[in-house]
């Protein structure tokens, strides 16, 4: 069965998506959008150390709340948030981290031992990224920065 392709506007999308979740503070380690062989459609994985030190659901919340903002037409569905223990970020070599985080790299053909890449377009890979010191939360000053960015 074929692969959905990524188009246009799911690629901006979520390059506009990683840009606004660090503007409100959000430390991002990894961030792409990724074909898995096993998986029938492209899924923009973002990995942050917050969701090892303050749990997924807090940076779910986060995800979702400047999706729903910034009136984005990607799905919360179309995302999967997690930790940077997962081995998308530790076993994707450094030499694909891109020198400027939205322009990203293509990478094809990747085998992991739980599964491969087909194809991947990587906004962002920086394993030394550290946790928020306290829990992440979105101010009303934060989200109006990040709904004027959307305008």
């Amino acid at each position: 069965m074929d692969k959905t392709p990524l188009v246009g506007p799911d690629f901006a999308g979520g390059r506009e998506l990683i840009d606004k979740l660090e503007l409100v503070g959000l430390p991002i380690a990894f961030a792409g959008w990724l074909n898995l062989r096993e998986v029938l459609d492209w899924q923009l994985y973002i990995a942050s150390p917050d969701v090892q030190t303050f749990g997924p659901t807090i940076i779910i919340k986060i995800v979702d709340k400047v999706l729903i903002e910034t009136h984005s037409s990607i799905p919360l569905q179309s995302i999967d948030i997690v930790n940077t223990s997962n081995h998308f970020v530790n076993r994707i070599p450094e030499t694909y981290s891109p020198a400027d985080r939205f322009y990203p790299t293509r990478v094809r053909g990747m085998a992991f031992d739980d599964g491969d890449i087909v194809e991947g377009f990587i906004y962002k890979i920086d394993k030394a990224t550290k946790p928020s010191t306290g829990i992440p939360k979105l101010s009303a000053t934060m989200l109006k920065r990040v709904k004027s960015m959307a305008a």
